[in-house]
This record gives structure tokens, sequence and C-alpha cells, in this order.
């Protein structure tokens, strides 16, 4: 690899040479290498690339789709953090499948094992959030009720933004179809507490109790807002969300 001299940078292949620029620098060096689309298709050297790409694929389509499925939840926290979490997540389930081929590795049959079950019903969306964390652990859910109960628990003890007036805790329950990618989610009324307030205790039950047909998945929200005469702001700072549990 050699420097490209002179005032004008060039990009390209001239004859055997590529020529790029980095940062500013133009630089150039001999032509060939690496693999191409057709190569990647056809060659028997190639296999275990097509087939990491096939599952890659398959884990990709998950992630959009169970996002998607949870954007009450998950739809203001920003950055490529959530997806590369949930992408991670997908694809470590994937790989307990051991029923299917290379390749055609599965996240479904992955929920079939213990494992692919508790990286599932372990998993946070936003780690690092210790109100969300201690409230987890706390309370309870319960399968059969589909109630998500807290008692006596104290929330003054845990940091707020600045500008936060309430608390709102939301549960959501998720029935999701990992092979055909289809959903159906119930929310609850959201829970708001007055910062600062030392023992609280409530039930959060969804709208409509959903009977699982495919993965039953217990979510748990939770943000800091402003109540302003009435009307409640959702802070952008402080979000959390998790998994309670998961029923397969």
């Amino acid at each position: 690899m050699a420097r490209q001299k002179g005032l004008f940078k060039i990009t390209g292949t001239l004859g055997a040479v590529n020529f790029y620029v980095v940062k500013g620098v133009g630089y150039a060096r001999k032509a060939g290498g690496g693999f191409n689309g057709n190569a990647i298709r056809t060659q028997p050297n190639m296999q275990r690339v097509r087939e990491n790409a096939s599952e890659f694929g398959h884990c990709s389509q998950v992630k959009k789709a169970f996002r998607l499925a949870l954007s009450p939840f998950l739809s203001d926290i920003k950055g490529r953090a959530l997806h590369t979490r949930l992408m991670q997540l997908f694809l470590g389930i994937k790989a307990l499948d051991g029923v299917s081929e290379r390749g055609q590795r599965r996240v479904t049959h992955g929920l079939q094992t213990a494992k692919g079950k508790r990286l599932l019903s372990r998993f946070v969306f936003t780690p690092r959030h210790q109100l969300l964390d201690a409230l987890s652990d706390r309370a309870t859910f319960d399968w059969s009720s589909q109630q998500f109960t807290v008692s006596d628990f104290n929330f003054g003890v845990f940091k707020s933004p600045k500008s936060a007036t309430h608390i709102g805790v939301t549960l959501g329950v998720l029935d999701f179809d990992f092979d055909g990618l289809s959903s159906t989610l119930s929310v609850s009324p959201t829970q708001l507490l007055e910062v600062g307030t030392a023992s609280a205790s409530f039930t959060l039950v969804p709208d409509t109790m959903i009977s699982t047909e495919y993965t039953g998945i217990a979510i748990l929200g939770l943000r800091f807002c402003e109540v302003v005469d009435g009307e409640v702001y959702g802070l952008n700072g402080g979000i959390g969300c998790c998994v309670l549990g998961c029923e397969v």
C-alpha cells in the first residue's frame, strides 16, 4: 500500500491498482483479493459464509419484527445500542438450535432450550437502570392472571432527572410468533407515582388478557415524567424496559 501524491486524490481502480481516500489521505494498492458476490454464492469453500449470512438475515428479520411489536415501549429509545443488543440476543438464542442444519438454525428452536428461555426472560433493553432492576426484582408477575404486583416499594431512594415530577410504570404482555413474525400486544394503563414516594403498592393488568398461542413475553416499562396542570410529558432521560418473564 502506498500514499497518493499530488494535489488531487482519486478513488476507483485503474488497471491493476485500487485508489481510495481515508480521512483525507489518498492511498493506492494492488487490485485483487477479497471475495465477490458470485464466489460467495457458488464456491464450495464459501459454504460457511452462506450459512452465516442466511442465519444472520433470519435474526435481523426477527429483531425488526420484535422491536416493532414493542414500539409502545421502545420507540423513544434512541441510538444503535438497542439494535445491537437485540441482534446479539437473537443470534445467541439461534445458536442454541440443536435440531436444524447450519444455515437453517432458527430462534424459535433455540427458545425450546432452557438456556434460550433464560436468555429471553432475563433480557434488559436498557441496561444499568437501578430503579428498573430493583422494581423487577422486588415485584411479582403472575402468568395465570397476567398481573404485576408491587408491594410497599420505596421509590424515594432512587435518583431521578431534575425536571421529573412523576414516575410512570407500565406492563405489557406480548404474544410473539418467532416463525411467522406476527404478534399481539396488550398494555396496561400507566401507573403514575410522585418522585420520592416512600411506600407504593399497586397492581398492573393489561387492558385485555392474552391467551398466548406462540411465545408469551411480559414486559415492564418505566419512564420519568413531568406533570404540568394535569398534562403528562415523558422525559427522554431515564427510560427503562426489561423482560419480566416468558412462556414458551
